[in-house]
């Protein structure tokens, strides 16, 4: 292609009809705060879209197309918080019109040779793959805002001013608002089979090594078990796990891999942390020797690390000698009796059903 329908091309992308439509745009005056340049305003900006067969107006949409690639990122962002908040009403609501909304747009936007009906569906329809939330976690409520603000931003690079994007950023409120009060407790109908395996069921895990491990999620039709035991998460057949018949030490399980230090990190200041195998902090000391407990989510800015063992010598495979140096490293630092707030997670990540809670870090 030519140099000038590169540059066409390119500048599509970011909301503009053409190069020309680029440089005619003037920016806004910078109020000294990051601001998201957007597209000028047509002389028209705003069109009707209508009933296909009464033929009435409906509504309005922005007279300007989005890429389809935007779309489909900002159709990502949106499933994973629609599917998240599948059971709490308020919220549901606000982000099923935006949804509603922006797949109607995406429609008049473009036709069926431009974007056939089966691309067109996956876009802003079907689920996600994240399931339902009950009761998230600050982390996991920051992650459903992170999006939504991602999406916002996408849409506030692509359209322009106009009354449409004025009631879509309305929706976007509500929605904002509802996650900041999401309630505590949500009623929410969870449906089981006879014989499906609760989230937080204790079961002993056929693996050879009849290892403990507390359900996450039983796919009764697949008839695969998700969990989490010693060793980290777990993916077993049903006939691989057994129900324990003494069910009341399933709020006192503690898998190894998450208050065990798998290492520990030594700071400019002098200060050391105790990780974990997924690298979560779990344990502080300052050079004078007061130990205090550390948010798993920290970052820690570190100048040498050491690792107590590797996956081969792992506590959590029966290896007496590296559980006995661990837990004589906790000793020492005075919290062998202590519970690191990595624990604490396992019950949030188990109202959340989401065993990827329990690594913050996203990396083991």
């Amino acid at each position: 292609m030519s140099h000038m329908e590169a540059l066409n091309q390119v500048v599509r992308e970011h909301g503009f009809d053409n190069w020309n439509n680029y440089q005619n745009c003037q920016p806004t005056k910078s109020s000294g705060k990051h601001e998201i340049k957007r597209p000028a305003i047509p002389a028209t900006s705003a069109l009707d879209y209508y009933n296909v067969i009464t033929g009435a107006i409906i509504d309005q949409h922005p007279n300007r197309k989005m890429s389809v690639k935007r779309h489909k990122k900002v159709g990502k962002l949106i499933k994973e918080v629609m599917d998240a908040v599948e059971y709490y009403k308020r919220a549901n609501n606000a982000i099923f019109s935006i949804r509603s909304t922006l797949e109607t747009w995406l429609g008049n936007e473009y036709n069926e040779r431009e974007l056939p009906t089966e691309e067109f569906n996956k876009i802003y329809l079907g689920r996600s793959g994240h399931g339902f939330e009950t009761s998230p976690s600050n982390t996991r409520k920051a992650t459903l805002k992170r999006n939504l603000k991602i999406a916002w931003s996408i849409l506030l690079q692509s359209y322009h001013d106009c009354k449409p994007m004025e009631k879509l950023e309305h929706r976007f409120k509500l929605a904002f608002k509802a996650l900041d009060n999401w309630p505590a407790r949500l009623r929410t109908p969870i449906f089981y089979y006879r014989g499906q395996l609760r989230p937080g069921t204790l079961v002993r895990i056929k693996n050879g090594k009849n290892t403990l491990g507390i359900v996450f999620h039983h796919d009764y039709r697949r008839k695969l078990v998700e969990g989490y035991s010693d060793g980290g998460i777990f993916h077993a057949a049903r006939h691989e796990v057994t129900i324990l018949k003494n069910q009341s030490t399933a709020r006192n399980f503690k898998p190894m891999r998450l208050y065990l230090p798998y290492g520990k990190w030594r700071c400019e200041s002098g200060k050391e942390v105790l990780f974990n195998r997924d690298y979560s902090p779990i344990w502080e000391r300052s050079p004078k020797g007061r130990v205090r407990v550390i948010s798993p989510n920290k970052e820690i800015d570190f100048l040498e690390q050491e690792f107590f063992y590797d996956d081969r010598s792992a506590p959590y495979y029966n290896n007496e000698v590296t559980l006995q140096r661990c837990q004589s490293i906790l000793m020492e630092w005075g919290v062998h009796e202590k519970t690191p707030k990595v624990l604490n997670m396992l019950t949030e990540a188990l109202s959340a059903g989401d065993v990827r809670l329990l690594s913050p870090k996203g990396v083991s």
